[in-house]
Order: structure tokens, then C-alpha cells, then sequence
């Protein structure tokens, strides 16, 4: 559904999130710009300001920038105050599987809080008969049908359980009580790939390469079985501990064997201009996404995004950048790594390049160190 403004031309979405991508320039947001009250960005940000007001009423030391795991806020989630020492020594996976097939909050110990997304909280967690380390999504099942996702969070389950690749995040299961869903998935030890450029500011291009070669290899998997991911991001791609990538967060995701949808989601300085002009779609806007992945890691910053104004305005100027593929690339980027780049953002669908191309493109093939 989308929710139209006479000052923008394209319509906002409500399954799009607008939040600025930047990392430093997601700190220094004018304050008096104003936020639409449609769409994700407002809902996370509104419920990150309740929880931290809540924090605040505790009377627990914290660590700076950790309120997530202020025992007030872990009661109001719904798990224990306590923040479990969870060790990382892991049992097989075999013995993770088999042990028990059902669970309940009890069978786990929860620890740190790892991350807030478009509708939960995620957890640091270690099943206790097996110790597996795992990450806990925790879904608030109220606030999941005030924002009218309940069946996108359906799919993402049911698509991601059957997912079985070196390079996506596992989900080993579900369960739910009377107030959350939680999610059982893979736990990837060295956080978000957006992290890790925001510390260290932009890849070198064997690096970023490499990275989008492990990418390509999970897309292919995934659109072999009809599925296409719909929000692939930095946020979205977590590092495991043997520093490979792994594809995460199926919530936009779709699996129709013939894609030719039309919903307007994802996030948008991801955004293909077919999405923005209401034309159907499909696994090609993953393509679209890896593009934009390796600009950003290249240069630090998303090649479409403006922050200059108010949110409607910038909104609607990276809408036009987006339309007519205007990009600026910085001098230091090699030719080879702007052409890899211009071939992955073309307007036309039909004219992106093919994943199956990716590894005899001339810049992958200089960058790569071995088949990932």
C-alpha cells in the first residue's frame, strides 16, 4: 500500500525504510527535518526512543549506547533481566538439530542484545542442552499486525528455513508464546558488513571483489529457487567468524518460480527505478542491489543519496538520481571497477549483468584470490 504526498511525484511506501545510509551522516541529522510518519524508519525510530527513555528508568550501570540490555527494556521485550554470560564454544550441528525439535524461552540463555531491525530485537542466545550459540529474533506479535506484516514475516520464515547455502544465515526454527514470535537463527560473530565499513571507511577493491563474489554465489542459489531477496544491504549481510559473508533478513523476500511482482519495499537508496515507477519486477532488482553494495563499499557512501534538505525533497531528488542512473564516481576508483559497477546499474532489467558473468567480468577476474 502506498500512501501518496502531492509534493513528491512518486509516492512514498510504507514497506520502504528511509533512514540515511551514511554512518556519519546518520549522526548528524537535522533536527528539525521532518520524518514521515508512513513509513519504517519512523516506527524503529520511535520504538529505539521508547526503549531508551525506559532505560533510563533503571537503576542498573550500563555501558554507553547498551539501554537494549537495561533490565526494564529486556522485562518489556519479554525475556529475563539478566544478561547471560554466553560462552562461544559450540556442539555440533547435528546434536543442535536432533537434540530437540520444539522449544520454548526456557531452553535458552540469553545474552547481549545484537541488533534492532525493521520489527524486533535480536539477542545474542545459546540453546542449554546442546550450547549452541545462536542470535534470538524476538517479533512483538502486536506490534507485527499494527504494522500489517504479519504475512511478509509468515514468508520470511518459510523461505529462509529452506535455505541451505555457505553464504545465508541459517534459520533453524521458531517458536512463540502469547506475546512474541522468536526466531532461532545462525549467529555470525563479527557482525554487519555495514559495521565493518563504517570502521574502516571504504575496501580496497580486492576486498570488495571478493565480498561480491560470495554474494553473487548466494543470489544465484536463491533465484535457482524462485526466490528473490528484495532488500539485500550492507545491514543485511553479516560476517561470520572465518570473516565469510552470510545473506540475512528474508523479511521483503518472495518466492514465485515466474517473479513479475509489483510491491514498492526495500529501502531506499537500494531502490531499482522499475520499483519507483510502479513496473513489475524482478530477480534482476538483486542485481540492482549488488551494484549499488559495491559503490558503497568502494566509496563509503551510497551512490544516490542526498541529505541536503528537507526529507521530502531529498527523498524525491534521490528518486530522480536513481530514474536516470546519475552517478559520481570519485577519482580514486579504477575504470574496470566503474564499468563492473555501470553493468550491474543499468535502467533496463534485461540489460544488468547476469551473476552467472560476474567471475569472467575483467575486474573480478584481477581481484579475486580464489573461487569462494
Amino acid at each position: 500500500m502506498n500512501k501518496k504526498d502531492k509534493s513528491i511525484k512518486t509516492p512514498l511506501s510504507e514497506f520502504v525504510d528511509y533512514t540515511p545510509r551514511t554512518p556519519f551522516r546518520r549522526l548528524q541529522i537535522n533536527p528539525n527535518i521532518q520524518v514521515s510518519t508512513a513509513g519504517i524508519s519512523y516506527a524503529r525510530e520511535k520504538r529505539a526512543q521508547y526503549f531508551h527513555q525506559l532505560a533510563q528508568q533503571s537503576t542498573a550501570t550500563l555501558q554507553p549506547g547498551s539501554f537494549m540490555d537495561s533490565p526494564l527494556v529486556r522485562r518489556h521485550v519479554g525475556i529475563s533481566a539478566h544478561v547471560d554470560d554466553i560462552d562461544s564454544e559450540e556442539s555440533e550441528e547435528d546434536t543442535f538439530f536432533t537434540k530437540k525439535t520444539e522449544w520454548r524461552l526456557e531452553d535458552f540463555k540469553i545474552g547481549k542484545h545484537l541488533g534492532t531491525g525493521r520489527f524486533g530485537t535480536v539477542y545474542k542466545g545459546q540453546e542449554k542442552s546442546s550450547k549452541k550459540v545462536v542470535a534470538l529474533k524476538i517479533l512483538n506479535k502486536k506490534d507485527l499486525q499494527h504494522s500489517r506484516v504479519v504475512p511478509f514475516v509468515k514468508r520470511e520464515i518459510e523461505i529462509q528455513a529452506h535455505l541451505h547455502h555457505p553464504h545465508i544465515l541459517r534459520l533453524y526454527g521458531y517458536f512463540h508464546d502469547k506475546i512474541n514470535i522468536y526466531v532461532v537463527l545462525e549467529y555470525a560473530e563479527k557482525g554487519e558488513l555495514y559495521q565493518k565499513l563504517a570502521n574502516e571507511k571504504r575496501f580496497d577493491e580486492k576486498q570488495a571483489a571478493n565480498y561480491l563474489v560470495q554474494l553473487s554465489h548466494a543470489l544465484e542459489y536463491i533465484h535457482r529457487l524462485g526466490v528473490i531477496h528484495r532488500d539485500l544491504k550492507l545491514e543485511n549481510i553479516l560476517i561470520s567468524k572465518d570473516g565469510s559473508l552470510k545473506i540475512s533478513d528474508f523479511g521483503w523476500a518472495v518466492h514465485d518460480p515466474k517473479p513479475r511482482r509489483k510491491t514498492f519495499c526495500g529501502t531506499l537508496d537500494y531502490l531499482p527505478p522499475e520499483m519507483i515507477d510502479n513496473e513489475p519486477h524482478t530477480e534482476a532488482v538483486d542485481v540492482w542491489s549488488l551494484g549499488i553494495i559495491c559503490y558503497e563499499m568502494l566509496t563509503g557512501r551510497p551512490p544516490f543519496e542526498h541529505l541536503e534538505n528537507d526529507e521530502k525533497t531529498n527523498i524525491e531528488k534521490t528518486y530522480e538520481c536513481i530514474k536516470t542512473v546519475r552517478i559520481l564516481f570519485p577519482s580514486y576508483i579504477s575504470n574496470e571497477a566503474k564499468e563492473f559497477i555501470l553493468k550491474l546499474l543499468q535502467r533496463d532489467p534485461a540489460k544488468r549483468m547476469k551473476l552467472s558473468d560476474m567471475e569472467e567480468d575483467t575486474w573480478i577476474k584481477a581481484n579475486i584470490k580464489t573461487i569462494v
